[in-house]
């Protein structure tokens, strides 16, 4: 049986301190996202909360507001939690889908290859040769 390689969803930097809202039971706390995915992300938060810890998440996009249940990770860089989505609606679904596109559109991708990134990379494996020789 072949091994399947897991990739990972694509991330984006999220622009301009975009705020979100968690709600924890009846606490409610703002911070500032950091990264997005389709599976989830990291917010910058005042506190930090035990990784399973599950919450709501309430984020306005450029698509519209949209409200997610995620379970909180470990955190991530020392001074943002990462979170994951646990259950959305198909509404909210295709609004993250939508904005992610956009950002995307926008260059605010991580990984991912566009021609000014593969001009750079081919130009320093140039100049790595030319050291060499």
């Amino acid at each position: 049986m072949e091994k399947q390689k897991r990739t990972r969803a694509p991330r984006v930097l999220v622009p301009n301190h975009e705020q979100a809202v968690l709600t924890i039971e009846s606490e409610q706390c703002t911070g500032t996202l950091c990264l997005l995915s389709r599976t989830g992300g990291t917010i910058r938060l005042a506190q930090r909360f035990a990784p399973g810890t599950l919450a709501t998440i309430a984020i306005k996009t450029i698509s519209g507001k949209f409200v997610a249940t995620v379970e909180l990770l470990r955190t991530a860089n020392g001074n943002s939690q990462a979170f994951r989505f646990i259950q959305m609606g198909p509404v909210a679904r295709q609004r993250l889908e939508d904005a992610l596109s956009k950002m995307r559109a926008q260059g605010l991708g991580i990984g991912t290859s566009n021609a000014l990134t593969s001009f750079v990379s081919f130009a320093r494996r140039l100049v790595s040769l030319g050291s060499t020789r």
